[in-house]
């Protein structure tokens, strides 16, 4: 390969990697906020956020579907402003915890709502 030609396809490579993927595909940015604890996510891997999501929806069955956990995350809020819905579930997370509104799953002690971020995880990438 020449010299000028590994240039300019490292290049593009590089320019490829830095864009933001295309709202059009996979999915939507809503569903990825609502699907994501991010305090959670913080201490542990993917992997154990979708082991905790599979047991919250084994023991609730009624929100084992993608549409309830949207309704029960989202509530009244049909902004697709995603710093309002973020901002949202960040104090929604607080209340549950100030509130007594935990759940344990797969040993984790979590607020309902970051259970049903996990859930609604689990959902989305099996």
């Amino acid at each position: 390969m020449q010299r000028r030609t590994f240039i300019h396809l490292s290049a593009y490579t590089a320019i490829a990697l830095t864009l933001p993927i295309i709202d059009g595909c996979g999915l939507n940015s809503t569903d990825k906020i609502l699907s994501q604890p991010l305090f959670f996510s913080r201490l542990v891997d993917f992997k154990t956020i979708t082991e905790t999501g599979l047991a919250y929806r084994k023991l609730f069955p009624v929100e084992d579907n993608q549409a309830a956990l949207n309704q029960l995350l989202l509530g009244n809020n049909a902004s697709n402003d995603k710093k309002m819905i973020q901002k949202q579930l960040d104090e929604q997370v607080e209340q549950d915890f100030k509130a007594g509104k935990t759940v344990t799953a797969k040993g984790w002690v979590l607020s309902v709502t970051e259970a049903r971020q996990c859930a609604l995880y689990s959902i989305i990438n099996t």
